[in-house]
């Protein structure tokens, strides 16, 4: 393995330190810091907490992340935090300067931790590698908050659903080429649920990662599939990740990886939608004349749109991989496999919050838009869903709280 002092010497830049920075705390997240500290020498690891209630709950969860598996709890420590409050990023070691974790400084911490943050210091220093599980949705907000600690020699891994998020994060939060961070993403097929608790999640099933570098949609000057040419802090991160075996993590060249993401976001595009807007269980897709239509038109549209996609052009075997009938088959396998579920799509809608529809089937319309492909049904999904989402809203906003004396 290349350790962070070897990818240094390679980018002729200063020593990396090795510090893996996770920004939220879901599913994911928590899968990631939970595997990242069972390593038999794990890298430093900071947890970004996006205010000081959630501090709270960490703080009551004893600084602990737990996996539950087969009924067991495996519980990891020794995680650094900081914590957000207002715009200023403030530093709660685990450790001690003396190296003892002490119960004076959790009791320090809970002096104030909705105000002041007591036993805290402002953390500016700078972030070399950022693992991003927040949903898409907001993540351009989530990276505002750190812009000021990365750097062009900086790399943020993507671990979310949908695609179309790096060119939002170019326009908004990094519009400057020069000032950018480079990009990784990933696609985490592990079987997570979220329990009661803050910090803990149930592995109900294993999986795969699958890493590599990003490819920019529209890039003229593409990102290089030689690994030699990549960041020094993109081949640690990516070396370090493929490296933890509860991962499971295999790393791809940046080609090879948004096929991976193109078919993924063909199966959610589907299922996702219909499941939210029809208010019912995956399996609930199968075997229904009336849901087999719709599914055959939707991806008749998605197929048209990656097979015309502009950097996808050259690389064998795209219309054979996404034709609608190789489509239609994936769509079933996981349906089937994942039959008693709910889409999140489907939770986000019954919990009022935004849905990543903008990602799926929002990220068909705009590219088949640039190519001159209609892509009406896929634009009509996207808005039942828009429609179901504000209804879910309205209703919570008019509900008449009771006061039972």
């Amino acid at each position: 393995m290349q350790n962070a002092e070897e990818a240094s010497k390679d980018s002729g830049k200063r020593r990396l330190s090795g510090r893996i920075h996770i920004l939220g705390l879901g599913n994911v997240g928590t899968f990631v810091a939970h595997s990242l500290a069972s390593r038999p020498s794990p890298p430093p690891v900071t947890l970004l907490l996006h205010n000081p209630s959630l501090y709270k709950s960490w703080l009551g969860r004893k600084k602990c992340l737990a996996v539950n598996s087969n009924g067991l709890d495996d519980i990891k420590t020794g995680f650094d935090v900081n914590v957000l409050n207002g715009k200023a990023w403030h530093a709660f070691p685990y450790w001690d300067k003396n190296g003892k974790t002490g119960e004076a400084i959790a009791r320090a911490d809970e002096v104030d931790v909705e105000g002041s943050l007591a036993g805290s210091v402002q953390d500016e220093e700078r972030i070399e590698c950022l693992v991003v599980t927040v949903k898409a949705p907001v993540t351009a907000m989530a990276l505002e908050s750190v812009k000021h600690r990365l750097t062009p020699d900086s790399t943020v891994l993507l671990l979310q659903n949908g695609m179309g998020v790096i060119d939002e994060l170019n326009q908004k939060v990094f519009p400057d080429p020069r000032k950018r961070p480079n990009y990784m993403q990933g696609i985490v097929s592990h079987g997570l649920a979220r329990r009661k608790e803050p910090f803990q999640v149930a592995h109900t099933g294993i999986g795969t990662t699958i890493l590599g570098p990003a490819l920019p949609s529209n890039s003229t000057s593409p990102i290089s599939e030689n690994e030699d040419d990549w960041a020094a802090s993109t081949k640690y991160l990516l070396r370090t990740m493929t490296l933890t075996p509860p991962l499971v993590a295999v790393a791809e060249t940046p080609s090879a990886l948004m096929l991976y993401q193109l078919e993924k976001l063909a199966m959610n595009a589907v299922i996702n939608p219909l499941t939210a807007v029809m208010n019912c269980e995956n399996g609930e897709l199968l075997y229904n004349y009336s849901f087999t239509r719709v599914t055959r038109l939707l991806l008749h549209e998605i197929s048209s749109v990656i097979c015309a996609l502009p950097e996808l052009q050259g690389i064998p075997g795209i219309e054979g991989r996404f034709s609608p009938e190789r489509l239609r088959w994936m769509v079933t396998q996981l349906a089937s496999k994942t039959a008693k579920n709910h889409s999140s799509m489907l939770q986000d809608v019954r919990a009022g919050k935004t849905t990543e529809i903008e990602y799926l089937n929002g990220y068909i319309v705009r590219r088949g838009e640039e190519l001159g492909i209609k892509c009406v049904v896929n634009y009509m999904m996207k808005h039942l869903v828009l429609s179901k989402q504000h209804t879910s809203k309205q209703r919570d906003a008019s509900a008449i709280p009771i006061d039972i004396l």
